[in-house]
């Protein structure tokens, strides 16, 4: 079982995959949004972005296990700050929870964005209807900022938890410290 990742186009069967992993997923869809999935989720996944955001800074990619699509992710590289990739969305259909499914997405996910020059924190919000989800994320190295800001769609008001997590920079790592070691064996000569 090999958990991938395939950046999404918006071919017709890519939405269609898309729309079942969102539909999948109905007891996420009623604790932020107060209803079901929608018919028309996918097509808001695919071009919801913040104020300011351009579609290439815009990542949505599918949630493979096996070649099918499990679940997706939605990532602003740079938002809110050049330094930051944004994680709008990590979903995946209900029938794939609690077999470790969601930690080997994460963790795809962050390997990705790790490649992204400049960014250097990944940031999320958590809804506060949506809280049964913040252990998972702790787990994932994510602490809360402190930052808490108003949260509403149609009738439903809460609020959103902002978490962020430091990627580790190249001085981390092996590759890191065999820097370090080459640095200071040519300082001292």
């Amino acid at each position: 079982m090999v958990v991938g990742l395939d950046l999404l186009t918006g071919e017709p069967d890519e939405m269609a995959a898309l729309q079942r992993v969102i539909e999948g997923a109905p007891t996420y869809a009623r604790r932020i949004t107060g209803y079901p999935p929608g018919p028309a989720d996918a097509q808001s996944l695919m071009t919801g972005c913040p104020p300011g955001v351009g579609y290439s800074d815009k990542f949505v990619w599918g949630v493979t296990l096996d070649d099918d699509m499990i679940g997706c992710a939605d990532v602003i590289r740079g938002w809110p700050s050049r330094e930051t990739a944004h994680i709008g969305l990590l979903l995946l259909s209900e029938s794939h929870h609690g077999r470790g499914l969601g930690q080997s997405a994460y963790q795809a996910v962050e390997a990705e964005t790790h490649r992204w020059p400049g960014i250097r924190t990944l940031r999320l919000a958590v809804v506060a209807t949506n809280a049964e989800v913040l252990p998972f994320w702790r787990r994932m190295g994510f602490a809360e900022t402190g930052e808490v800001r108003p949260y509403r769609y149609d009738k439903l008001t809460s609020e959103s938890i902002i978490l962020a997590k430091r990627l580790p920079g190249p001085e981390s790592g092996y590759a890191g410290r065999v820097a370090a070691a080459r640095i200071a064996r040519c300082s001292s000569r």
